[in-house]
């Protein structure tokens, strides 16, 4: 049974994209992975991360994701867009599965842990 309603569930999916996200960036504080200074490239990338493991992982639609993340749908078209050109990058691309299976990880953990 799910206790969850659809924006919980798409805030828990968003939280575990960033936890994994944070993992693979250690020296970026959480709180700049979601709502990154501009000055702060890696935590800008991070972010783009979590929001392309959001929507093309978990398939949570671009106009919640940028509601989830305060931003305007172009700018999370931009954001997916520098991530899927960085996807040609093998290594980058071998990175970015490692976040996102361990983001699938988390949230199928927490599906059961509230079960």
């Amino acid at each position: 049974m799910n206790y969850f309603n659809e924006t919980e569930l798409q805030e828990l999916t968003f939280r575990v994209c960033v936890a994994s996200v944070k993992q693979a960036f250690p020296h970026i504080p959480m709180e700049n992975i979601i709502d990154p200074p501009r000055s702060q490239f890696d935590a800008v990338l991070a972010r783009q991360i979590a929001l392309h493991v959001l929507v093309a992982r978990f398939g949570v639609p671009k106009l919640r994701a940028g509601i989830l993340v305060g931003r305007s749908r172009e700018s999370v078209n931009r954001a997916l867009e520098a991530i899927d050109v960085r996807l040609d990058e093998p290594d980058f691309e071998n990175q970015y599965r490692i976040i996102a299976d361990r983001a699938v990880a988390m949230f199928d953990d927490k599906m059961r842990e509230a079960a």
